[in-house]
């Protein structure tokens, strides 16, 4: 008997533990969350036609309490009112949440659903599911208060070479301008930091000769270092690692036109020149321009530019063949004026070159890359205008009066165009219609580049 009633005893109490523990274990999973965070957020409107709004990523900083978007929206960017789509921890709404308007100062309980008066958000308090914590957002629209797309230019200095000048070329070569210029029988340079422009350093140029091509020099970076090579009218190359001190190159072949680094799907470094061999135009590839990878024959009937034309280097990393030099102006092997625009690539360890007619004044013309596009300065009726184009010039864009050089800019021939890190455009020099020597710094930039 007295087990029977042991046994029921111990039956009980296990029954009583058992239940108080799923008890127990109910009340923690219907613990309320104290996280009153703000996981993602975005917003939408119906009077956005361009989508601008929900393509805009915001910024939640979670330490500051702000939300915000980084890239700023366009400008004179308006709608009146946005559908808001705020979630909190896992991908849940957040359980409460209050709107405070700026101006009138008032606040209301959001619903999930109403409409949000755009320019007058001014923060975002979110509780958590415990009805006490609470996380106060403070919220920015960044949009452009300028049209980014106006170019502002600056005359940086003027008259800041040693007269007389004659036949100017600058360069950007390791975190210095360097402008050559002839002047009388001697070829003369004047520096200046790269991040100045406005004061310059008179240079001793020494082992370059003063029948060097000045519209030759220009500088190749190869990874982490850069050398400075020039011709003289012998089709001879020099060299410099410094831009001052030069020295001459004993090469294989007499160097005709040098074109720039041209860029290919293996990866090598590689300068594209044309060559004389054996009073044959090739084109070939060098490292150092002392041996040559001589490829195809420049057909007589070519009219490739050989002299005074204007050269750019490009490739896109998103757009595997996109590696290219592009030649605008000059003149070919017969003297005679270039009015196309030559895109030239290695494909299949051959040297392609594809010329391109062109409605746009070419032969005068310079060639830069800025804002992830091709830009073209040309001189018309005795002045300059930009162009820009968005597929590796085959169709040309005019900047429009956005990017109209300033009134008192004088109109240009043989100017040099640089761009820098700092999303500036130089302008140097040059002659005038008349050819008498120019001799100033201009610089500029799109306002939306200005950050």
């Amino acid at each position: 008997m007295t087990i029977k009633y042991l046994y029921q005893t111990v039956s009980t109490l296990l029954w009583v533990l058992i239940f108080s523990s799923c008890l127990n274990s109910s009340q923690r999973d219907i613990e309320l969350s104290h996280d009153a965070q703000i996981y993602s957020f975005g917003m939408a409107s119906s009077k956005d036609t361009t989508r601008v709004l929900s393509g805009t990523k915001f910024t939640i900083d979670q330490i500051n309490n702000k939300i915000f978007n980084q890239d700023s929206l366009p400008y004179l960017f308006h709608v009146d009112s946005i559908r808001l789509n705020i979630t909190g921890r896992s991908s849940y709404a957040v359980p409460k949440v209050v709107i405070n308007l700026q101006d009138k100062d008032s606040s209301y309980l959001w619903n999930g659903k109403d409409s949000v008066a755009f320019k007058r958000l001014k923060s975002i308090e979110a509780t958590a599911e415990d009805g006490r914590a609470v996380k106060l957002y403070e919220f920015k629209a960044n949009i452009h208060q300028q049209d980014p797309y106006i170019l502002n230019w600056a005359q940086v200095t003027q008259n800041y070479l040693i007269t007389p000048v004659d036949k100017q070329k600058t360069i950007l070569h390791d975190g210095k301008f360097i402008t050559y210029y002839k002047s009388g029988t001697i070829i003369k340079a004047s520096t200046s930091l790269s991040s100045d422009g406005k004061e310059w350093t008179p240079e001793t140029v020494s082992g370059l000769p003063a029948t060097v091509k000045t519209s030759t020099i220009f500088p190749i970076t190869n990874g982490s270092s850069s050398i400075v090579y020039a011709q003289d009218a012998d089709n001879t190359v020099y060299q410099s690692t410094n831009g001052l001190v030069w020295s001459k190159i004993t090469s294989d072949y007499p160097v005709t036109a040098i074109y720039g680094r041209l860029p290919s799907a293996s990866g090598e470094f590689a300068i594209l020149t044309a060559v004389n061999d054996a009073g044959t135009l090739k084109f070939a590839l060098t490292r150092d321009f002392t041996t040559f990878a001589v490829k195809g024959v420049i057909p007589l009937d070519d009219t490739l530019p050989v002299t005074d034309f204007s050269a750019v280097s490009l490739e896109n990393p998103t757009v595997y063949s996109a590696k290219y030099i592009i030649l605008s102006g000059g003149k070919d092997r017969n003297n005679m004026v270039n009015n196309k625009l030559w895109i030239i690539q290695e494909m299949n360890g051959e040297i392609t070159h594809l010329p391109e007619d062109s409605s746009i004044a070419l032969q005068l013309s310079r060639l830069f890359l800025y804002d992830n596009k091709v830009y073209l300065m040309t001189y018309e009726t005795g002045k300059n205008k930009l162009y820009y184009s968005e597929n590796y010039g085959l169709n040309w864009i005019s900047g429009g009066t956005n990017q109209t050089l300033p009134d008192n800019f004088t109109g240009r021939i043989s100017a040099s165009v640089i761009t820098d890190a700092n999303n500036y455009i130089w302008i140097f020099g040059g002659e005038s219609g008349t050819q008498a020597p120019i001799v100033d710094v201009w610089r500029g930039r799109l306002n939306k580049l200005s950050k």
